[in-house]
């Protein structure tokens, strides 16, 4: 059913280590409590809580006033650069920083989508089965789709996240 590339025994524990470590600093995140973006973006709220104006931010930024409304306006929208916030959190004299929040351990987003792939291929097998007279009960299908997520959880990378042999997501 699946080919699973062999890894050199000398790079897998490096690999594995590394792998951890991004896990660990993903997990960290996730406990994290992050404010919600006011309806006016932070630029805005900013600005207004240092009792500054427009133009005095523009001043501090080297930039027009009209240009500063005009990043105010795309932050509140979701279409500023990255770069155009560090400009201006500079300017604010404030420290800029963006992160990536899981909404689960990445264990357990890992673990659903092996369990997710997993059921995909035994359905097919199953299909297959049942038109040869050779189905097997729910409980020993139940086993076969555990067995077969820890196998695609062991491999990673390609076999958990890749898209199926008919080129479809899952």
């Amino acid at each position: 059913m699946y080919s699973f590339k062999k890894i050199p025994r000398k790079l897998q524990p490096v690999k594995k280590t590394v792998l951890r470590q991004y896990r660990e600093l993903v997990d960290a995140v996730k406990g994290t409590l992050f404010p919600s973006t006011p309806k006016e973006g932070w630029i805005r709220t900013v600005r207004k809580a240092l009792d500054m104006s427009g133009a005095q931010l523009a001043e501090r930024a080297g930039m027009t006033r009209n240009r500063i409304s005009v990043l105010e306006r795309r932050e509140a929208d979701g279409d500023i650069t990255l770069n155009q916030l560090k400009q201006l959190a500079e300017a604010l004299d404030c420290d800029f920083s963006y992160a990536l929040k899981p909404k689960k351990a990445v264990s357990d987003i890992m673990q659903e989508r092996a369990l997710k792939i997993a059921k995909i291929e035994v359905k097919k097998a199953s299909k297959n089965m049942f038109l040869e007279a050779q189905s097997v009960s729910q409980e020993k299908e139940d086993i076969l789709i555990s067995e077969l997520a820890e196998e695609i959880m062991r491999a990673g990378g390609r076999k958990l996240w890749g898209n199926s042999k008919e080129g479809k997501v899952f």
